[in-house]
């Protein structure tokens, strides 16, 4: 057996994987080498130069630094293409660290340069970590990533022994000054193999779309996220303690040292010598005893492990103090934190949907960070420049803050078995189904139970949520749910077991290839690549061409799922050949059910490959006769992410059929689509029919562009878009809290609601009037045309109240709790008066005093449901003239109320209301212009 291909058996690398998984890693490796390397150095040149005094001060830099360049590198995340992102970032690196070893080299070390070293190498691991994971998250898939991760990271390991070795090594021989050269010179290695890195095929073809599309959302306010889920406070808490403690343990560390340690090479060769040790001894723990101590004291007890042992370190250093107890809590904090502690806070977020832990987590991992530093930073300021108490002193402090971890560790552990057990509850088929209780279970226990008797949803709940863990004790558990009679169910269960590696069930899984669902066809035959190494190429060759089409197809889609990313693989299987024969294929098939299937499946395919030659098949497939084959083509336009398909996808808006799926192929472009529709809208003519669509679109978009931009279609002159817009807020607000929806613009929008319901009640209220009354001008109000004209507008303006009402309630709904406002409505509605005053009562006590000035005597007036002179007296409103009437209405945003005004002045013939129609013969919407020229024309006929 040859070395790559013992090397490819050994860390499950497949075919055309190794350059990618070989060049990510030694990425990884020079980039935490030369920050091994350089913060020894800045450590014992920052102690030997400034002092450790300042070094509190330093933590406060550290944070406020962070913070502000975060921030601004998360703007340049989403504007910018990350390949050059990565070059400028490496670029700048080179030249600042360049900089600093100059500056060192001439003796110029000034305390505010090292100030400033000191805070841009914190800064520089925080990034180049943060940007290392999200290109690695855009160079392999999810299935590759959960292989080859592990394999990788451990590149940053080796990364973190090598540099610190070496730091302590050369640092007597060359000088700390002079290792920061050597950090230059793996950094400039880092550029080719970044470059070598974007080169392949695959990342070359990736358009900015699409890159942002693998890097996952970037959460724009993940502050609220934190805010709306206790477990996440929790998790959020625990990380600002663990945090503070480990600065204030760095702090301790370091003032030992130097105190001991005296001469700055020597120091230098100190901090890289302990520092690899760390990581070592770091990298034992994580591959040997980590699994264990998790699989045998569960999540909950694996969280005291970290503050255990930095309690007792701490205890020996405030009563043994000396380098060996200064190590000894280091070593427990650098040991402990990245193994253990890891997995368990990794584990405790398992219940918590995937992409708000994303989002979450990479807050938590940088800005929560940063603000621990920070504080950690004022604490010593206070205590050892303020009350100038020792080193070992701070582990007062230090105990302290443990305690405090010990009990947000509890709560947190209680939160993660409640939250668990209720996602459990919640997920049941409908109402009358039983629903399983597992209140009181262990998690494990609960799982188990779901897993044999829970409902659809709770088992799929279970499954979807157990994708990054595997439990060996669940195995048995998913392997029977095989047997399920849910073909959901079934392809979900093999896509849980394609992870475990221990377990083989080739041939069980041969038979589910014949399955009657097309998905558990795909999930089997996935699971059989994946597992079957050694037959692999026979199975892939047998399925390829089995005399069942289905098989056949849905093994070309697991194969495009399997090697979609591996050039490789590519290359071995003849990828495109494969492609380019069932294309070749429709032309011969005369089955009507086999060609529907065959497109479908290559519609599959052709959105799963980032293939541009294939496209053309997209557009021919949007124009098929077929509505099934219709939709897949819409999905699959919404997959390729290419702006040329969205003209041809927003036609099919308008086709209710097939709504649902093009407006979720749109939603799938993100938040790039806003800007397109933001065009549309601006047209001198826009469609409106489509832009009534638009905002069906933008409600499942999670972005803050979405809130922006539903906030302002609200202005748009059509009615119906401005209902809709109302329901895709409220609906937007549901799905995705964590969004920001500003109370202020709230308000504003209300009150505006607000004084167009009065406009829209006086207004019905003077035509009313006009209609009842006798007029003194028979040919006017009795004539049979003004009068029907009259009834059309009365008609829209009583529609309009009711639409307005409903809209002002929605509204409420945005800033107080739905259910609420929800019930106040619908009791403010009722036929029964006594409710009616209620749900005033109710309303008058949730509102704020701006805001109920003004709603609660609309809300009176509607609970009367009477419109007479009084009425509009209460409500301050001043009963005018019809000329006065038509000019309101006429100024609004209304279109139908616009065309329904012409049309009565075009009937009453009265040459006084031509003030009123001129200005709108030059309207930029046709339907007003047109409706106000022909009634100029009717006037001027008169």
């Amino acid at each position: 057996m040859s070395i790559k291909l013992l090397f490819q058996r050994t860390f499950d690398i497949r075919e055309g994987e190794m350059r990618r998984a070989v060049l990510m890693q030694l990425n990884i490796f020079l980039l935490i080498s030369t920050l091994l390397i350089i913060k020894p150095t800045i450590n014992s040149l920052f102690l030997t130069n400034v002092g450790i005094e300042k070094l509190p001060l330093a933590f406060i830099l550290v944070a406020l630094g962070a913070g502000i360049i975060t921030s601004f590198y998360s703007r340049l995340l989403s504007s910018t293409p990350l390949n050059k992102i990565i070059f400028y970032t490496l670029l700048t690196s080179v030249f600042t660290i360049t900089l600093f070893a100059i500056l060192l080299r001439l003796n110029h070390i000034e305390k505010w340069v090292l100030y400033l070293f000191y805070v841009w190498v914190a800064v520089f691991g925080v990034l180049s970590a943060s940007q290392f994971w999200i290109l690695a998250n855009i160079v392999f898939n999810a299935r590759e990533a959960k292989r080859l991760f592990g394999l990788i990271g451990s590149g940053a390991i080796i990364g973190g022994i090598f540099g610190g070795y070496l730091a302590s090594i050369l640092a007597p021989i060359v000088g700390s000054e002079n290792l920061l050269f050597i950090g230059v010179f793996f950094l400039l290695i880092c550029i080719p193999v970044n470059a070598a890195i974007w080169k392949s095929q695959e990342l070359a073809a990736l358009t900015f779309p699409r890159q942002k599309k693998r890097m996952g959302k970037i959460a724009e306010h993940p502050m609220r996220l934190i805010k709306n889920s206790k477990h996440l406070t929790y998790l959020a808490l625990i990380t600002i303690l663990v945090v503070m403690v480990a600065r204030l343990i760095d702090y301790q560390f370091s003032a030992i040292s130097s105190a001991k340690i005296p001469d700055e090479d020597e120091l230098t060769a100190f901090f890289g010598f302990w520092f690899s040790n760390f990581n070592i001894l770091s990298l034992i723990i994580q591959l040997f005893i980590t699994r264990r101590v998790v699989g045998l004291f569960g999540v909950g007890l694996s969280l005291y492990f970290l503050p255990a042992g930095i309690f007792i370190g701490a205890l020996a250093l405030l009563f043994v103090p000396g380098l060996w107890s200064a190590i000894f809590v280091k070593l427990c904090d650098g040991s402990l934190k990245q193994s253990i502690n890891k997995a368990a806070i990794e584990l405790l977020a398992l219940p918590i949907p995937a992409e708000i832990k994303n989002q979450a987590k990479t807050f938590i991992d940088v800005v929560v960070d940063s603000f621990a530093t920070g504080l950690s930073g004022i604490i010593l300021v206070t205590l050892v420049n303020g009350l100038a108490i020792s080193a070992r002193f701070v582990s007062i402090p230090v105990i302290l803050l443990i305690f405090l971890w010990l009990y947000f560790a509890t709560h947190v552990r209680r939160e993660y078995v409640l939250l668990f057990k209720q996602k459990l509850k919640q997920n049941r088929t409908d109402r009358n189904s039983g629903i399983l209780d597992v209140s009181n279970d262990t998690v494990y226990g609960g799982l188990k139970r779901v897993l044999e008797d829970g409902t659809e949803k709770q088992i799929l709940y279970v499954l979807q949520h157990m994708q990054d863990i595997k439990h060996e004790r669940l195995f048995p558990n998913i392997r029977n749910l095989l047997k399920h009679s849910s073909p959901v169910i079934r392809a979900e269960a093999l896509k849980k077991l394609y992870y475990y590696k221990s377990e083989k069930l080739i041939n069980e899984v041969n038979l589910m290839v014949h399955d009657n669902d097309y998905n558990v066809k795909v999930a089997a035959i996935e699971y059989l690549i994946e597992h079957a190494y050694l037959q692999k190429i026979d199975i892939i060759d047998q399925y390829l061409n089995d005399k069942d089409y289905r098989v056949s197809g849905a093994t070309m889609l697991s194969l495009v799922n399997e090697i979609k990313d591996n050039p490789g693989l590519k290359t071995l299987f003849r990828f495109e050949e494969l492609i380019d024969d069932r294309i070749d294929k429709l032309e011969r098939t005369t089955d009507p059910e086999e060609l529907k299937f065959r497109k479908i499946n290559i519609l599959r395919i052709i959105g799963q490959t980032n293939q541009p030659g294939y496209y053309p098949y997209i557009k021919e497939f949007l124009n098929d006769a077929d509505a099934d084959i219709r939709k897949q083509a819409i999905l699959t336009a919404g997959n390729t992410l290419e702006l040329e398909f969205i003209p041809d996808m927003l036609k099919f808006l308008k086709i209710k059929e097939i709504r649902n799926t093009t407006t979720l192929a749109l939603a799938n472009f993100g938040s790039v689509i806003i800007d397109y529709f933001r065009d549309e809208i601006k047209k001198p003519d826009p469609d409106n029919e489509m832009i009534r669509m638009i905002p069906m679109v933008v409600e499942n978009i999670e972005s803050q562009k979405s809130v922006n931009f539903l906030f302002e279609l609200l202005d748009f002159e059509d009615h119906t878009v401005r209902s809709e817009t109302l329901d895709a807020l409220s609906k937007l607000k549901l799905k995705f809290p964590q969004l920001i929806i500003s109370n202020k613009i709230i308000i504003n929008i209300i009150l505006e609601e607000a004084r167009l319901y009065l406009t829209t009640i006086s207004a019905l209220y003077i035509q009313q009037t006009r209609m009842n009354q006798p007029s003194n001008k028979p040919f006017e109000d009795n004539h049979n045309e003004v009068f029907e004209a009259r009834k059309s507008l009365i008609e829209i303006l009583e529609r309009r109240l009711d639409d307005n009402l409903d809209r002002i309630f929605k509204l409420l709904g945005l800033k107080y709790p739905p259910e609420e406002i929800d019930t106040i409505y619908k009791n403010i509605k009722s036929d029964k008066p006594d409710l009616r005053l209620n749900a005033v009562e109710f309303l008058d006590n949730l509102l704020e005093v701006n805001l109920k000035k003004i709603l609660i005597p609309i809300m009176e007036t509607v609970a009367i449901d009477t419109l007479t002179k009084e009425t509009l007296k209460s409500l301050n409103i001043k009963i005018t003239n019809q000329y006065d009437c038509f000019d309101l209405l006429l100024k609004g945003k209304d279109i139908k109320l616009k065309l329904a005004v012409f049309f009565l002045i075009s009937k009453l013939k009265e040459k006084k209301y031509k003030d009123l129609v001129m200005p709108y013969c030059d309207s930029h919407n046709i339907k007003t212009r047109t409706f106000a020229l022909r009634t100029m024309a009717a006037l001027a006929g008169n």
